[in-house]
């Protein structure tokens, strides 16, 4: 484990947009508001079915981190506190030379640059810190969104897995994606679809709305102490 000094913990990145830290436990009420939307669950295995559960994910996390097998990164846009998305690290070897990353993001915050943001910051982390060489995505192949967001950054497509998502009663076939610290890059803003005035409006305007909706929501009955672990990694699908 000497070799992972992040398993004691992940520090904060700031970005232009966002920060990006370590789940934790007060992400799950809003966790579970964004990421349960139909228009976000879409293209990604079933999230968390209650905010418990959201907490269980929260405690699986952190006790991934501790094992050195994967990290998992909260999206707090500036003049935000609680998360607004995730971005997951995991290895897929013991060293992390290659290791497969998973995002989701609620949707009133697409299109602001705020995944733009996160990403680079995590993979920029995952390429210097973690000793990551190959970073691999996953995305459904109908999934334009995410499919646009990794080929932004700089993400190389390598091929398509046919029947590699199981959603509802069928499979689905999904894109490969690579990721190599010498062809990460921002975005030109010239492509970006506001200026930055208009992102942050933007995502002043989302954070209001998901804080509303979290505070209207109906309260759950307490978290249990610690609660039940509750696996979910996001861009795949896990047989019940």
């Amino acid at each position: 484990m000497s070799t992972f000094p992040w398993v004691e913990g992940v520090p904060e990145l700031v970005g232009e947009i966002v920060r990006v830290r370590e789940i934790a436990w007060a992400d799950a009420p809003a966790l579970f508001e964004l990421l349960s939307d139909p228009l976000v669950a879409a293209h990604m295995s079933a999230p968390p079915p209650s905010v418990a559960a959201f907490a269980g994910f929260i405690a699986w996390a952190r006790q991934q981190r501790a094992s050195a097998e994967s990290v998992c990164f909260a999206i707090v846009p500036h003049g935000a506190e609680s998360a607004v998305g995730i971005i997951q690290v995991r290895a897929l070897e013991p060293t992390f030379f290659t290791a497969e990353w998973g995002f989701a993001i609620g949707h009133m915050f697409w299109g602001t640059g705020a995944f733009t943001d996160a990403a680079l910051l995590v993979a920029t982390f995952a390429f210097e810190t973690i000793g990551v060489h190959r970073l691999e995505a996953r995305a459904t192949v109908d999934n334009a969104r995410g499919n646009g967001a990794l080929q932004k950054i700089g993400a190389r497509p390598e091929g398509e897995l046919k029947s590699a998502f199981r959603r509802q009663d069928r499979r689905d076939r999904q894109f490969l994606w690579s990721l190599a610290s010498e062809d990460l890059r921002r975005p030109a803003a010239a492509h970006a679809r506001f200026s930055a005035a208009d992102a942050a409006g933007a995502i002043r305007a989302a954070v209001a709305t998901t804080q509303h909706a979290v505070r209207a929501r109906r309260p759950e009955a307490p978290l249990p102490e610690p609660p039940p672990l509750h696996p979910f990694f996001v861009t795949r699908q896990q047989d019940k």
